[in-house]
């Protein structure tokens, strides 16, 4: 199994054994990968000759930086914590963080119906300032895309991952590989959405002459869309609407997710069917761990519990409290 990137540093052979070693055991170890580059970049840079991971480089390589929030410094951390960990393994003397920047549990901006309106209002009025072919069709592809993550609850690794295979319109269903915790996942797509999706593969076919194996091909039709590209086409989307002004916290890509369970939620409460029996239903179409990670998300919005006071005097029996670090 080959090594798609190439390290220099004096961590090179144990960074590739440890990642092939991790993907012969079916983990896709993308993002990891990427932070173990640069921390090889990195370790290059500052000449370090001996493969030994001291305190003091593990504390060189744990400075925040200004261009990063400690969601981005947890991230990198850990994948050479792994590296750590693994050249332990090996009888290699090796410094383990015990402890490192946690993330910030800041509250989420879940959108509300006419923020929703007015997000997608300017997803489907957007044009490219270069009406080039390629950037017509992005335009086209964020219109489906953002509407795939918010009515069918995707996080946007999941979205971006989608191929031609695992999106099957005749049965209506998105097969979800090796997501957050390595699961596997079917979720089913609205009726609606799937008309959309139909119309969106012919005009790719007919009109743009694509086949890619990604559901949403990037600017380079073989490679899928980046987690930047993506989150630099939401704010800029946001911020036509008329409430981005007025907004302490500016929702973001995954803020949709968010509104579709606590849109799901209310909706089940308004309508009095039973919460605590559909839950694990929609625990399981999230790819959530538990119950209580889909509980967390209702608690990211004050205007939820409105709602739960109306059904039900004792409301913390209804949502109980819970602490969560979910992606």
């Amino acid at each position: 199994m080959a090594v798609k990137d190439k390290f220099t540093s004096c961590f090179a052979p144990y960074i590739k054994d440890m990642i092939i070693q991790k993907q012969r055991e079916g983990f896709i170890y993308e993002s990891t990968s990427y932070h173990l580059k640069c921390f090889d970049t990195f370790c290059e840079k500052n000449n370090v000759k001996e493969p030994y991971i001291t305190k003091e480089l593990m504390s060189s390589w744990g400075t925040l930086r200004d261009t990063e929030g400690k969601v981005y410094l947890s991230s990198r951390m850990s994948a050479v914590r792994q590296l750590c960990l693994y050249m332990q393994s090996l009888g290699m003397d090796s410094y383990i963080p015990a402890r490192f920047s946690q993330k910030s549990h800041t509250v989420a901006h879940v959108m509300d119906d006419m923020e929703l309106k007015a997000f997608f209002e300017q997803a489907d009025s957007y044009h490219p300032d270069l009406n080039a072919t390629v950037f017509m069709r992005l335009a086209m592809e964020y219109r489906v895309l953002f509407r795939m993550i918010f009515c069918c609850g995707l996080r946007i690794s999941e979205a971006r991952k989608l191929t031609l295979e695992t999106v099957v319109i005749e049965k209506g269903t998105l097969s979800i590989y090796q997501s957050k915790g390595h699961k596997d996942r079917i979720v089913y797509i609205p009726d609606d959405l799937c008309n959309l999706c139909k119309e969106y593969l012919a005009v790719m076919k007919d009109t743009y002459g694509l086949t890619p194996e990604w559901f949403f091909p990037a600017r380079d039709p073989n490679k899928k869309l980046s987690v930047c590209s993506i989150d630099k086409k939401f704010r800029e989307f946001w911020a036509e609407t008329p409430y981005s002004s007025g907004c302490a916290h500016n929702p973001t890509v995954h803020s949709l997710r968010y509104s579709f369970v606590v849109k799901r939620m209310n909706l089940w409460m308004e309508n009095d069917i039973d919460l605590n029996a559909m839950m694990p239903y929609l625990s399981n179409f999230l790819g959530h761990s538990s119950v209580n990670d889909t509980f967390y998300y209702y608690h990211q919005i004050d205007s939820a519990f409105k709602i739960i006071k109306k059904k039900d005097i004792s409301s913390a029996n209804i949502i109980p409290e819970v602490a969560h670090d979910e992606e």
